[in-house]
């Protein structure tokens, strides 16, 4: 059990070639708790430095073998975290000085006045406590940061295929350098964010915050309170002073997700922040400077956007500096049983499951669809086979209600799956899936949304999770098509 006196986690080591101080100091210490160690002459200190580590070393300047700042440099050399004080003598001003410029915590002149001594070193017990918590903090800290890089940086990225090979290195090129913009083009459900998060972990920025925000669900009415924080009393509900996104990911990563969604107002907004650098809060009289790198994803053509006039072509070039294809799992067949794989162990883990892998046929059925919701349909697919699975593998029964998974993915892309719909009208949220050869996109988009509120028993928070949108984006398209 630890001592209620807080001295008696304190070792002190005193070095001092005359007899009568090196007892009375001793017993002194001894008597307020310290633990102490007694050396008589500064070779026999320096033994002592080498055999134990001590919080502090107090030693005489003036010893006839070895001078107290020759043990200063050996402490400071195999004990950097010990304090040091030194006793000198009276008309030795320039010993004093020189040892507060060897670094010493404090220093005392003959005759010693123990009051002096008592409140120094209730200082430094005070300032090592203080020292050692930060160091534990510290270590909790880097501890921390290596667990997200290893859970979040390049080690969390699986792959096999080359095409993933290529994104693992341009993460590790704009991880090294300073580009204050990054551009994420893809699909729906190819793992953008995880892209996002890798660049963020592997940089300089790691130990700063990741912060990761969907555009498609700010309205601008809220941008600038949202990105740039307020202050109070700023607006009627603005009763306490808020951070933006841009002030919380300060020295480090701001994720821009769905940035294609962004509207017109709010891209200008963004434009300018992304040129100055600088936020001034809702009802702020003061700019405040940012150092923040922004990730910015989208699964919209940009160039086309800009060439129908719905982003502005400023700012796509500002988010472009450096851009990332992420490339769906189409593009990396090879992927498709190692990420399988990585998704069972997680899950299976987390269920308390004896799952030990899949079955030859279940393998064939992954690796034979196209997996149209990627990822993130891949991953939805084995959640659900880990929840049904009853032995210690996964089998084709397991995966057989692919329905359920499948039928959103098949609905949304005229390519595949088309042949196997049925012939139930659209406006129908309870018939089959309609054929996609007879539908218009939007017709085809609006049984989507009716199929996937349907397997989500209407949770729309569940079904924009299905259909690899925001629920923001979700709600826009169920007041557009009147659902």
């Amino acid at each position: 059990m630890p001592s209620a006196h807080p001295s008696a986690e304190f070792t002190i080591l005193v070095i001092d070639d005359d007899p009568s101080i090196l007892r009375s100091l001793g017993d002194f210490l001894k008597g307020q708790g310290y633990r102490v160690t007694l050396a008589s002459c500064g070779t026999e200190g320096i033994e002592a430095v080498r055999r134990e580590t001590y919080d502090i070393v107090i030693t005489d300047v003036q010893m006839p073998d070895v001078d107290g700042f020759e043990v200063l440099r050996e402490v400071r050399r195999v004990s950097p975290g010990t304090e040091t004080m030194v006793i000198t003598g009276v008309r030795e001003t320039e010993n004093a000085f020189r040892a507060m410029q060897e670094g010493v915590f404090d220093f005392f002149t003959k005759p010693l006045r123990v009051d002096n001594l008592h409140t120094s070193l209730q200082r430094t017990v005070r300032f090592r406590a203080l020292r050692r918590e930060k160091d534990r903090i510290q270590e909790r800290l880097d501890l921390a940061g290596r667990e997200a890089r290893k859970s979040h940086g390049l080690s969390a990225i699986v792959w096999e295929s080359p095409a993933i090979r290529a994104v693992r290195e341009q993460i590790r090129q704009v991880s090294e350098s300073d580009a204050t913009t990054v551009l994420i083009c893809e699909e729906t459900g190819t793992g953008k964010e995880l892209v996002a998060q890798a660049i963020h972990y592997e940089s300089a920025r790691a130990g700063g915050p990741f912060v990761a925000v969907d555009c498609s669900s700010v309205p601008e009415a809220l941008f600038e309170s949202a990105f740039y924080g307020h202050e109070k009393g700023a607006f009627t509900d603005a009763r306490t002073a808020r951070k933006g996104h841009f002030e919380l990911a300060d020295r480090g990563t701001l994720f821009l997700d769905e940035i294609g969604d962004m509207d017109a107002g709010m891209q200008v907004k963004l434009l300018r922040t992304l040129e100055g650098r600088r936020v001034r809060p809702v009802g702020g009289s003061r700019e405040i400077p940012v150092d923040v790198r922004v990730v910015s994803a989208t699964n919209r053509d940009l160039k086309k956007a800009v060439a129908e006039g719905r982003f502005r072509e400023e700012l796509f070039y500002r988010l472009n500096v450096f851009s990332i294809h992420a490339p769906s799992l189409r593009e990396r067949p090879e992927d498709i049983l190692p990420l399988a794989e990585y998704f069972l162990d997680r899950y299976a883990r987390e269920m308390r499951k004896p799952i030990g892998g899949f079955s030859p046929e279940a393998v064939d059925l992954l690796q034979a669809h196209p997996f149209p919701g990627n990822i993130r349909h891949l991953r939805n697919l084995i959640e659900r086979a880990a929840i049904l699975c009853a032995t210690d593998q996964v089998t084709p029964r397991d995966l057989q209600d692919t329905d359920h998974t499948y039928r959103v993915g098949m609905i949304m892309n005229t390519g595949i799956g088309a042949g196997q719909a049925g012939s139930a009208t659209p406006a129908d949220p309870a018939g089959d899936i309609p054929k996609a050869d007879a539908l218009n996109l939007a017709a085809l988009e609006r049984a989507a949304i009716c199929e996937a509120l349907r397997l989500c028993e209407g949770n729309k928070a569940r079904a924009a999770v299905l259909l690899g949108i925001s629920r923001q984006a979700l709600l826009r398209k169920l007041e557009s098509y009147n659902l």
